[in-house]
């Protein structure tokens, strides 16, 4: 993506939004490690709490924090062994399992959120009700925007020279870089 003239933060946007998620989940460590949680531990617990009373499938958490199954499955088997969470077999098929929290899950969770509450103000400090809606607002439009042209990458606008992951992963191999440049979408 060139730099708009008129913008010429534009290019920036990128770079803020990685550091501020990566100096986040730094901060995030480091205030869970005496609770005994790991990054992976609290992003499943942080998944499962959106489904507290249901719990998910094994299946249903891979794909929503992004991993393989085998790589849940170990982090629920340490969750599991800890007490923090059980496994409950699926009704209608015996192999699938649904994840649910414990009570001792439940109560590390809420000292998970009073630790989230207080890294939140330390973060949001110094910034107005109206620009934490602001950017809240700008994100939750951005993440949209990147979701369309993930999910409907075939009809995403994308600038001349970039094409979905698996056509970019063909097409290396197919054509030389310098023809992709004159090459359209439809072709």
């Amino acid at each position: 993506m060139s730099v708009n003239k008129k913008n010429p933060q534009e290019g920036r946007i990128g770079f803020l939004v990685h550091d501020v998620s990566r100096m986040r989940r730094t901060l995030f460590d480091q205030a869970m490690k005496p609770l005994g949680i790991t990054r992976s531990q609290w992003w499943v617990f942080s998944q499962l709490s959106r489904h507290a009373k249901s719990g998910m499938l094994q299946t249903e958490l891979a794909r929503d924090l992004d991993v393989g199954k085998v790589t849940v499955g170990g982090l629920i088997d340490r969750l599991e062994i800890a007490g923090y969470v059980t496994r409950v077999p699926e009704k209608g098929d015996r192999r699938a399992k649904r994840i649910m929290i414990t009570e001792r899950g439940h109560e590390i969770l809420e000292k998970m959120v009073a630790v989230g509450h207080r890294l939140n103000e330390i973060i949001l400090a110094g910034l107005t009700s109206a620009e934490v809606a602001a950017t809240e607002s700008a994100l939750e439009r951005m993440k949209e925007n990147i979701r369309g042209a993930v999910v409907e990458k075939d009809d995403a606008e994308l600038p001349v020279g970039v094409f979905a992951p698996d056509e970019a992963e063909v097409e290396a191999v197919v054509e030389p870089a310098t023809s992709r440049k004159t090459r359209t979408r439809a072709g």
